[in-house]
């Protein structure tokens, strides 16, 4: 398939206007749900979700709608084509804040399991608010070193279009290029730092869900929890792992693209393109897959919108009834 056409920032940013304009109902919905029609038994656990879900939210908006970012390799830079670029607000490092932040917001849906189920009367109610604190703080100083760290334009532009010739054609009054970085060793330090923070979230997701899984396995052996709860424990597990793991997926593969053909050198604006428009939709497929897999907003969105055709089943159940009550016997 030729993607040829999203090196065009016009047809690049006409994607993402598409995109947003078919997910913001479905992120509008989503929260509707998780406030107004979690049940009882999941109050501990909506603002969390409530919390993951506006992040993830945020983000999708912030790529698909606020900033587009429209990256030039092998520049480590490009231009925004967003609502909010005209309007002169800096949204160049908000991606980076959003994405600390998802990552922090999915620690807290596995660590408040884990607090109410096993720990709630124990030392960990105090030294949850050091780990809450730490994570959003290092969340917010994610993106502080590049800000330091960003080169006066005019002489960045001009190094970069001597470096790379093939960069100037897209350089325009009305979208010039801002680069980020363009010194070898700055890059680099960037590329671990993203990595450091990576890896910080993969480690205390690991860390708990560990935790759940053996305190769920040693309540079964010592049956200190009725087997009711334990089954909800597991599908509620199960659903937040669907939650996390398929957009996950849909956000972490195109970077990991992005960063080999960066090493090999054989990137390209349309690819770069491609993976924004992957990682867009990173929300929205959280959203859907929460929708689908938690069993009270399975069922309220079956009664929404299955209305018609639950009715048209009845009124079928009804006529063959009713028939078979008319036969002789």
């Amino acid at each position: 398939m030729d993607f040829s056409f999203l090196s065009d920032p016009y047809y690049y940013s006409l994607c993402l206007y598409t995109i947003a304009f078919f997910s913001v109902p479905i992120h509008f919905f989503g929260a509707y749900v998780i406030l107004f029609q979690t049940p009882h038994t999941m109050r501990h656990v909506k603002w969390v979700m409530f919390n993951l879900h506006f992040w993830n939210s945020w983000l999708d908006l912030t790529l698909s709608l606020f900033s587009q970012p429209f990256v030039i390799p092998p520049v480590f830079g490009g231009f925004f084509l967003g609502i909010l670029n005209p309007l002169g607000v800096d949204m160049r490092l908000q991606s980076g804040f959003d994405v600390s932040v998802v990552g922090v917001s999915t620690i807290a849906i596995f660590e408040n399991r884990f607090f109410l189920l096993f720990a709630e009367n124990s030392w960990w109610r105090y030294g949850r608010v050091v780990l809450y604190t730490m994570n959003y703080a290092l969340a917010l100083l994610y993106f502080v070193p590049t800000v330091i760290l960003i080169p006066d334009q005019n002489l960045a532009r001009q190094v970069i279009f001597k470096m790379y010739p093939q960069v100037k054609p897209f350089d325009t009054p009305e979208h010039p290029v801002y680069v980020v970085a363009y010194d070898h060793e700055i890059r680099k330090y960037i590329g671990y730092r993203q990595l450091i923070s990576l890896g910080t979230v993969i480690a205390e997701g690991s860390t708990f869900l560990f935790l759940l899984h053996f305190n769920i396995w040693n309540s079964i052996r010592k049956m200190t929890m009725s087997q009711n709860t334990l089954r909800m424990q597991r599908a509620f597990l199960k659903a937040v792992y669907m939650q996390i793991a398929i957009p996950a997926i849909i956000m972490i593969v195109p970077q990991i693209v992005m960063v080999i053909l960066g090493y090999l050198y054989r990137n390209s604006p349309e690819m770069n393109s491609l993976a924004y428009l992957l990682m867009s939709v990173h929300g929205v497929s959280a959203t859907l897959i929460m929708l689908y897999f938690h069993a009270p907003y399975k069922e309220y969105c079956s009664k929404l919108f299955c209305r018609k055709f639950q009715v048209v089943k009845v009124e079928a159940n009804r006529a063959s009834t009713t028939g078979t009550d008319v036969l002789p016997l």
